[in-house]
Order: C-alpha cells, then sequence, then structure tokens
C-alpha cells in the first residue's frame, strides 16, 4: 500500500476552518461533533422503530408468523403524526449513518495499516454481526410471535427460525452492508491517489461541493429505484439489504471515506447556517410531495434532495453546536454502537408490554423511544463492561 493514497491530509486547502478545532480534534483522533451526530441518529433510529407500532393503517402480524405485518409489533391505537416521523426518517438517517461510518476511514487505514485494519473491522463488525443475528434478532422477533398468537416456548421458536426460517436480519443488516463497504472500500482505496481527488474538491466551492455531492447521489440511487423499485429486498439467509439503496447507500459511506472529517467541517462551518435552512426547505418539498401520485424518477429526486440536504444540515448543525466534549455525550458516544445493536428486542417487548394499556398513541410511542433508548444504553454498558467486550462493541 502506497502512503501516499491514504495519507490523512484532510485540512490541505480548506482554510476556513479554525485553528483551534483543527488542534482538538487531531489531539482527540476524532471531532467530538460527528460522534455525538452518530448518537442523534441512532436516538432516530430507535425513535423510527419505536413509533412504527403506532402508525395508522397498520396491521399486526397474525396466524403465528412473525414477519407478515406491517411492522412487527402493532398496537390497536395510532396517531397519523407518527407516519410523518418514519417518513422523515426514512428519507435521510440510514445514507447519513454510512456518511458517519465513512469520515475517519483514512485516518484509521493511514494509522493502522491496511492489514490491521481489515482485522479490525472484521472483528468489530462480523462479530456482533454473527452473534446478534443468533440473538439479538430471535429474541426481538419472538415477541412478535406471541403478539401474532404463537405460543411455542422460546428454544422451539429460535430453532424453527434458524434452520426453517424466515430469519429476517432486523437491524443489523446495515452492519453487514457496513462491513462489505468498508473492506471493499479500503481496497481500492489501498490503489487510487486520493490526493488527486481531495484536491480537486478542494478548489469547489462549498455550494458546488453540495451541488456534486446531490448529483452522484442521484446518480447512484434513481436508476436503481426506477427500475426495481423502492421496496425489494436482497436477502440471503438473515443478511438483507434493500435492493434500490445499494448504490447510495454505498456512495454515502465513499464520499464520507474520501472527503474526509476535516474537509466536511471546513466545508460547513464558515456559513453553516445555509445548511440547515436548505434542510428545512427540503423537509418542507418531502411533506408537499407525501400521498402525491409522481412518477418514480420525480419520487427518487425528491428523496435525493432531501436525503443530501439533511445530511449537509444536520452536520452543520452538529460542526457549530457538538464542539465541547460532556461526560453525557461522551458515555453516548462510547455505547452507541452498543445501543444500535441491542436496541431491536428491547424496544419490541416494551411495545409488546404497552400494549394491553390504556394509555394513547403518543404516550406509547414516546414511553418506547425513553424506555427503549435508556434500557439500551444500560445494556450497552453493562455488556462493555464485561472484560474484552468493548473490542468488538
Amino acid at each position: 500500500m502506497k502512503s501516499a493514497a491514504v495519507a490523512f491530509d484532510s485540512t490541505r486547502g480548506s482554510s476556513s476552518l479554525p485553528i483551534a478545532w483543527l488542534s482538538r480534534s487531531r489531539a482527540g483522533g476524532r471531532i467530538a461533533a460527528f460522534d455525538y451526530l452518530r448518537v442523534f441518529v441512532i436516538f432516530l433510529v430507535i425513535v423510527h422503530h419505536a413509533v412504527m407500532a403506532y402508525c395508522t393503517g397498520g396491521e399486526a402480524a397474525h396466524g403465528g408468523s412473525y414477519t407478515n405485518g406491517s411492522a412487527p409489533v402493532v398496537d390497536t391505537v395510532a396517531w397519523p403524526g407518527f407516519n410523518l416521523i418514519v417518513q422523515w426518517n426514512d428519507g435521510f438517517f440510514m445514507p447519513l449513518m454510512f456518511l458517519l461510518a465513512g469520515l475517519f476511514v483514512r485516518p484509521s487505514l493511514a494509522r493502522k495499516g491496511l492489514g490491521r485494519y481489515l482485522a479490525d473491522r472484521a472483528l468489530r463488525l462480523g462479530v456482533p454481526l454473527l452473534i446478534g443475528v443468533a440473538t439479538v434478532i430471535p429474541l426481538a422477533y419472538y415477541a412478535t410471535y406471541l403478539q401474532a398468537g404463537g405460543s411455542g416456548g422460546f428454544g422451539t421458536f429460535w430453532a424453527h427460525m434458524v434452520t426453517k426460517g424466515p430469519w429476517p436480519s432486523g437491524p443489523l443488516w446495515f452492519l453487514g452492508a457496513l462491513l462489505v463497504f468498508d473492506l471493499a472500500t479500503v481496497l481500492v482505496l489501498s490503489r487510487v491517489n486520493v490526493r488527486r481527488l481531495t484536491a480537486a474538491w478542494d478548489r469547489l466551492t462549498p455550494g458546488r461541493q453540495f451541488l456534486l455531492f446531490f448529483a452522484l447521489a442521484t446518480l447512484a440511487y434513481l436508476p436503481a429505484r426506477v427500475l426495481i423499485g423502492g421496496s425489494f429486498w436482497l436477502t440471503a439467509g438473515p443478511f438483507g439489504i434493500q435492493a434500490s439503496r445499494v448504490g447510495l447507500y454505498g456512495f454515502f459511506f465513499v464520499a464520507g471515506a474520501i472527503v474526509g472529517a476535516d474537509r466536511v467541517a471546513a466545508s460547513l462551518d464558515r456559513y453553516w447556517l445555509r445548511w440547515p435552512v436548505l434542510a428545512v426547505l427540503a423537509t418542507a418539498l418531502l411533506v408537499a410531495a407525501d400521498h402525491r401520485s409522481l412518477p418514480d424518477w420525480v419520487d427518487g429526486g425528491v428523496t435525493m434532495v432531501f436525503a443530501t440536504a439533511m445530511a449537509v444540515g444536520l452536520l452543520a448543525l452538529a460542526i457549530r453546536f457538538g464542539r465541547r466534549h460532556t461526560v453525557i455525550g461522551d458515555s453516548l458516544s462510547a455505547n452507541a454502537y452498543g445501543i444500535y445493536v441491542v436496541h431491536w428486542p428491547i424496544v419490541l417487548w416494551v411495545q409488546l408490554a404497552l400494549v394491553p394499556t390504556p394509555l394513547g398513541a403518543v404516550t406509547k410511542g414516546l414511553l418506547a423511544t425513553l424506555v427503549g433508548f435508556g434500557l439500551s444504553w444500560l445494556a450497552s454498558a453493562v455488556l462493555r463492561a464485561v472484560p474484552g467486550v468493548s473490542r468488538v462493541l
């Protein structure tokens, strides 16, 4: 591997980034704002999964199945506002997760070297994925099975899931996709002169950088969306990914890996307010397009305007307001990955416990979110206290 191909030179040509910030970010190895944004996005993931049980038009799994419902657990009470939250989240939060995951790829690769980096990724992503699909996922869908009228014990249910299926991956599909994107990207980056790409990026104004980002994201997503639609999933056993978004997720990850954290901070910091304003306007566009019969290419284009605008808007807000480390923020940041891995069964079992209660949909949605997030944070902290677990979680 040529060091010139992966050298972390992400501040070159980016004069708008404050010198004090650069010192802090390099001293700590990471920019706290991006770690805190990752926590926020994972919180949105839990919000998304927690309120799906209370969306209007939901249909619970039935007949002892655990995959034929509109959501794993569906309550009898609903609130239409949750439909909007789910739609808003779905338009941007997973692409942004891949972008954030890519931001520190090159500095980590330069620090560890290719062999150690690949081994670390296999350990950090592969081990939780394999353990999770065998434990976390069956435990989660057992709650669905019980609501659907199933009566067998967990051991019987587990054996049926892993031997006969269906064996869904739940939210852990993200780990599998990230592992593939990560390994493929670093193998390519080790053979590419990334500095030529970043030098070209540095010559663009922030506005033109965004237009390029939007254009390439659209190119990565729209053809697949038009050809195969938005609902088809590619699956192999317990592993899967939404087919139309493979290119989109891959592009966001590669874009983060090539541009890097410091360059993103430099591009968005100086005139930071324009980017959240753009995100608000894109949200208005998304809401205006809701429930309209639009051609796939138009609907997909609206999605890309929204996804890219929300990404830069939230990044700019994080850069502006997330510069200082806090005790709670650092704890959440350290446990963010663990929270993501373990939250699925916790949220589903909280939803199932709330089904017989006489509470309204909004109250249940808030409880499922807050209790689900809090217990996931606690579970992650407890697991990470076990010797050796923090190396993979």
